[in-house]
């Protein structure tokens, strides 16, 4: 991990030590932000999947819509086109490999094109999938030097103008999706290398700028064919592996802190084979989908709990992916905790706190760079008790589940040092199980020091804001 990511992990998770998960210990969480102390500047790190394509369900694309009102709401920066945004996929984009490659009239990009502005359009930047959807299916494709020439002329449409498309300067292209997955590739490893490898050399004869990654691994713990065999061939045959892609659900453990231990141990192998400047890329990640016992209010303080602890650890980009509202994990309460993570960028300066810990109290904070305005953002998570304990069969695409005891996380008590004496206008939004970013509290209060307590029962998140008067 670089050493400006470890300064910065040493002050956002300042540990309080375990805590007790026994529910009649509820007081209050001691916390301490000093607004007149710098810790260096927020980074770009609000990430989702793109909405659901357009298609015989969604005829108007009302999903792109959807999908750019979130995007602003949260101010997300980074929006990947995954296999859900299946007008991306190049057999959709080209939908007759017999066709000439050469000809503009055999691409179809309206549906593409539309995608790509509906994230542009936002304020974000899109992260592009390079791989097939439903129609072209698992298996590699048949002629892959036609393929290469077709994502070659899909570059160029969305960097180079051609085939009157854009100059959008799409930094991200990820070779294909988890080929280490049976549901993503029917072929061998040494056929996703020759695909990556013919892929990323098109990629850049397109757009030498671009980035090339992947393998968007959904298994990141286990060693060998898709991480340091993949790494190996790469750097032998000399080709860019400027972002190494990877996916993780908290599968039966619910622990926010797993996507920080990952990726430190990937940071580590990634170094050891001569990636040291390769960005570590998160770009799939929840809770558990399939726990139906989580709420909407605890799977929004799970990804805020998770984003602060990324923050702090080497997770250079991250894209959300939010389950399916019919699957009763996404609501109103997960797009407004992006939304309060995503307000951070309103006090980029990020400044001191204590107080937080690694189990799921998490609390970050920032000022905007003429002070006039602080915000601090805690999420108060709490793992579920039957997480809490060693697994009866071992799964090695786990990791192991951690013996936690939570403590003084039934709320806050938070003294904060502004940097002038004066009056400050205070305001609480909330989110949890009975409220969903509503304003809370709202009060005029006297610097240079201010004290704000109040119960903040786990699962919640809650969003201060403080702005001189």
């Amino acid at each position: 991990m670089k050493a400006t990511s470890a300064s910065l992990a040493a002050v956002v998770l300042v540990a309080t030590g375990f805590a007790h998960a026994r529910a009649e210990e509820t007081a209050a969480r001691r916390i301490s932000v000093d607004a007149t102390v710098t810790v260096g500047a927020l980074r770009p790190l609000s990430g989702v999947q793109a909405a659901d394509a357009e298609g015989a369900e969604d005829p108007e694309g009302t999903a792109h819509v959807e999908g750019t009102a979130l995007y602003r709401s949260a101010r997300i920066d980074l929006v990947r086109i995954g296999a859900a945004a299946g007008a991306a996929d190049i057999d959709a984009i080209f939908p007759d490999m017999g066709a000439d490659a050469q000809s503009p009239k055999s691409y179809h990009f309206a549906p593409a094109d539309r995608l790509v502005a509906s994230i542009r359009a936002a304020g974000a930047e899109p992260l592009f999938r390079v791989g097939q959807g439903a129609k072209g299916g698992a298996n590699p494709p048949a002629d892959l030097d036609k393929w290469a020439q077709i994502v070659r002329h899909v570059v160029l449409h969305y960097n180079a103008a051609w085939n009157k498309g854009f100059r959008h300067a799409i930094r991200y292209w990820e070779v294909w999706n988890s080929p280490d997955s049976a549901l993503f590739w029917h072929g061998t490893p040494d056929e996703y290398y020759t695909l990556y490898a013919k892929t990323a050399q098109a990629i850049q004869a397109a757009d030498a700028s671009a980035l090339v990654g992947g393998p968007a691994i959904s298994k990141p713990l286990i060693a060998g064919a898709y991480r340091e065999k993949f790494m190996d061939f790469v750097r032998v045959n000399r080709l860019p592996l400027d972002f190494f892609s990877w996916h993780f659900y908290a599968v039966d453990s619910n622990d926010p802190y797993l996507f920080v231990t990952i990726a430190r141990h990937l940071r580590a192998i990634l170094d050891a084979h001569g990636f040291g400047s390769t960005k570590n890329v998160l770009d799939q990640w929840n809770a558990d989908p399939a726990d139906r016992q989580l709420s909407n209010a605890a799977r929004a303080a799970f990804a805020v709990s998770s984003l602060i602890y990324m923050l702090g650890g080497p997770v250079d980009a991250q894209t959300f992916h939010a389950v399916p509202r019919t699957a009763g994990g996404l609501g109103g309460e997960v797009d407004s905790a992006l939304g309060a993570f995503g307000a951070l960028k309103g006090t980029p300066v990020l400044i001191r706190t204590d107080g937080g810990d690694e189990a799921g109290f998490a609390v970050v904070a920032g000022r905007s760079k003429d002070s006039r305005l602080i915000q601090i953002l805690i999420s108060n998570y709490q793992i579920a008790a039957k997480y809490l304990r060693p697994r009866d069969n071992w799964d090695t695409t786990l990791p192991e589940r951690r013996a936690l005891q939570y403590h003084d996380n039934g709320g806050y008590d938070a003294t904060i040092s502004v940097p002038t004496a004066g009056k400050y206008l205070v305001k609480r939004y909330r989110t949890s199980d009975s409220s969903n970013f509503a304003l809370t509290a709202q009060s005029v209060e006297t610097g240079p020091t201010i004290r704000l307590q109040a119960a903040l029962a786990p699962p919640a998140v809650e969003l201060i804001v403080i702005g001189a008067k």
